[in-house]
């Protein structure tokens, strides 16, 4: 049953039982406070007015000439006193409209002590008694009141608080629901506001008043996770239509290839050259599927094992790796490292980044020229530059170089193998380290590359190579 019911409504019954419960104790202790306190207070009155007889019995030296106006000096109403004389049993010397349903019998009042004031309650009084000694006879003195007044007190006290606290109740009932609704009136507009949010326009974000509280916390991080989901959809979509897009014409080049040599007999060296064919292109298919899904990869996923790298060492293996190429470009890699540093960063990455530069260099640059590759500190920044002399880049296309399967020469780019990815996925990489990359290129005279990254600490001075 509870279940069924939303939290608003939970958290009204709940608030309506635990203040009930609360307001029932604190009837229950008042009631039970009050009744002790008066009991306690007349009980005090009662040892007050009995020691101040006692007193006066004791200054009397004719008992049977004893006079009680203690009713009016005290403005005590009503006040019952009985004075007695223990001898085997209760002689009373002197009595004031004492009940004949409360009196004490002897066997009782010897198990009182000497000099000491006794209180117990009978039906609707309240008893005092002491019992003490005159000249070696033993006497005692009762004095009784009716509690009555006590009773109504507790009794009016007991209909103020019924007739009070299912009034509390229901006011804090209709302040408890006020309260709990505009409480959950901005999370209701949370979930009217999802609820217009769907694929079509995850850009769309929720509305926040700014104010600090924890519901403008939960409206920003969920606005932080829409821009999450965001990003991922989108980088899903591209994937998508990136890898249809450029896995069009491969698979097409594939089926062709084989639905040729399937048409009649073929010899071995052709059926050969038909599959070399398909494997070239199943090699550029993997390329660009690797490729992509690099690039599908979030900036936290390729961060996530950087650690501390030393960058000169990477561009000396990115070089070493390059150089056959080179040589059957007949082009020529010279390196100038000035200085040696280190840096936080992923090593294979960061290799990948200039090794898909300098394969361009290398690509792009004229037989028997030079790619140069030159690295120094400055400014608190390590400067990586990589300038050739070949082609160069139009001013047009210098704006579209990181454009995804973006080529500017497409026939060259195919021939060597590219996919059109390699400066978007440089980029990416430098981009995680928190650097910057630019060209710079002029047509017909080469390009220079200016790759900038933080450095951890400088370390030491090398000399030129």
């Amino acid at each position: 049953m509870m279940n069924k019911l939303t939290i608003k409504k939970k958290l009204l019954l709940y608030g309506f039982l635990i203040q009930a419960f609360i307001l029932t104790i604190f009837s229950i202790s008042l009631h039970k406070s009050l009744e002790i306190s008066t009991l306690d207070k007349l009980e005090n009155t009662l040892r007050i007015v009995i020691l101040d007889i006692e007193d006066d019995i004791l200054e009397h030296d004719d008992l049977a000439d004893l006079t009680f106006n203690e009713e009016d000096e005290y403005k005590f109403d009503p006040l019952y006193i009985k004075f007695s004389k223990i001898n085997k049993q209760l002689k009373i010397i002197k009595e004031i409209n004492y009940p004949k349903s409360i009196s004490n019998t002897i066997d009782k009042i010897d198990t009182y002590k000497k000099d000491v004031i006794y209180f117990e309650q009978k039906d609707t009084f309240v008893i005092s008694s002491l019992k003490f000694q005159i000249k070696n006879e033993l006497y005692v003195l009762e004095i009784a009141t009716d509690n009555k007044n006590l009773n109504d007190t507790l009794e009016n006290l007991l209909y103020i608080l019924l007739f009070i606290i299912p009034i509390i109740l229901i006011l804090a009932t209709v302040g408890g629901y006020f309260l709990i609704y505009k409480s959950f009136h901005p999370i209701e507009q949370i979930i009217r506001n999802l609820k217009e949010i769907n694929v079509k326009n995850l850009s769309k974000r929720l509305e926040r008043l700014e104010n600090g509280d924890e519901i403008d916390s939960l409206g920003k991080e969920i606005n932080n996770l829409l821009q999450r989901l965001e990003i991922s959809f989108d980088k899903i979509y591209q994937f998508s239509s990136d890898a249809s897009h450029e896995l069009k014409t491969p698979l097409t080049i594939i089926r062709g290839e084989i639905e040729i040599a399937l048409r009649k007999s073929r010899s071995s060296d052709e059926y050969k050259e038909t599959l070399i064919n398909c494997l070239d292109e199943v090699v550029i298919i993997q390329q660009t599927v690797n490729d992509l899904l690099y690039l599908a990869k979030t900036e936290e996923e390729n961060s996530s094992n950087h650690e501390e790298i030393y960058l000169d060492e990477v561009i000396l293996e990115s070089i070493k790796e390059l150089r056959p190429f080179a040589k059957l470009k007949e082009v020529e890699i010279q390196s100038n490292i000035k200085d040696a540093s280190n840096m936080l960063g992923n090593s294979k990455l960061v290799k990948i980044a200039i090794n898909n530069i300098l394969k361009n260099a290398i690509s792009f640059s004229q037989k028997e020229s030079k790619v140069l590759i030159n690295s120094f500190i400055k400014d608190k920044l390590i400067y990586i530059v990589i300038e050739d002399f070949g082609i160069g880049i139009s001013k047009n296309d210098l704006n579209k170089i990181f454009e995804k399967f973006y080529r500017t020469d497409k026939s060259r780019n195919k021939n060597s193998g590219g996919t059109g990815l390699g400066l978007s996925i440089s980029q990416k990489i430098i981009h995680n380290h928190k650097g910057t990359i630019s060209f710079e290129s002029e047509e017909n005279k080469g390009t220079r590359v200016i790759i900038k990254l933080n450095h951890k600490e400088y370390r030491y001075k090398i000399p030129s190579q």
